[in-house]
């Protein structure tokens, strides 16, 4: 994995949000926006390509995309040390036996080509986990995923592990069809302290592109 940048936090121009978010109780916030994947699914399902992962891929591309949600805090004695990564990387839920579900992790990678095959074998292992296991802890540079293809949710609310906990977390729900246009909810929580709203707008943005531009996201010529 790729080494980390230490943010200065006497020259942060965020730092009196940070201390303001940092001390809450209950610093995360979430937001639910419904995104348009039409182009996605005509164009690559058609084309065999699997759905869930094309999703999973545009939104490690759109977070990415953004600083703020590749930043981390850690505690420390003498406070904390803010830290921000080049690149984060899926940890995402996959179904298992018995109506279970395990945790997935693998690198991500830029382009379609890589991800793709990554994807398909970190999935196919994950799967043939029987009981639920954690394997996040010690890294930071994760970005935590779930796909709920049952539910067409208009909100979401995530767990977490208190106001310490700074990873963002993404969910993505049921393609609904609706007057020729198929369409997703997508939710995003993260720590107040290290993110705004301005910020998850941008991610919305960046994610909605990569849905509606095939060819420059995945790299595959549209006949």
């Amino acid at each position: 994995m790729s080494t980390e940048t230490i943010i200065n936090q006497s020259l942060w121009p965020r730092a009196s949000h940070y201390e303001m978010f940092r001390s809450l109780a209950q610093p995360h916030f979430s937001t639910t926006v419904r995104v348009d994947a039409t182009d996605l699914v005509c164009t690559l399902k058609p084309a065999g390509h699997s759905i869930f992962a094309a999703c999973l891929f545009c939104i490690m591309r759109a977070a990415n995309h953004v600083p703020e949600l590749r930043t981390h805090f850690r505690p420390g004695p003498e406070g904390d040390t803010v830290v921000r990564h080049p690149v984060i990387h899926p940890s995402v839920t996959v179904p298992i036996e018995n109506g279970l579900f395990g945790f997935c992790y693998f690198e991500h990678a830029k382009d379609w080509a890589e991800f793709a095959p990554r994807c398909r074998q970190a999935t196919s292992d994950a799967k043939q986990q029987t009981r639920l296991t954690d394997k996040s802890k010690g890294n930071d540079y994760w970005l935590f995923l779930t796909c709920l293809p049952w539910l067409d949710f208009t909100s979401l609310t995530q767990p977490t592990n208190g106001p310490e906990d700074c990873f963002v977390r993404i969910a993505w729900g049921k393609l609904t069809t609706e007057n020729g246009r198929t369409s997703m909810p997508v939710n995003i929580q993260v720590h107040h302290a290290l993110a705004d709203g301005m910020h998850v707008a941008c991610f919305m943005e960046r994610l909605q592109w990569h849905l509606s531009h095939i060819e420059e996201t995945f790299g595959i010529k549209i006949q």
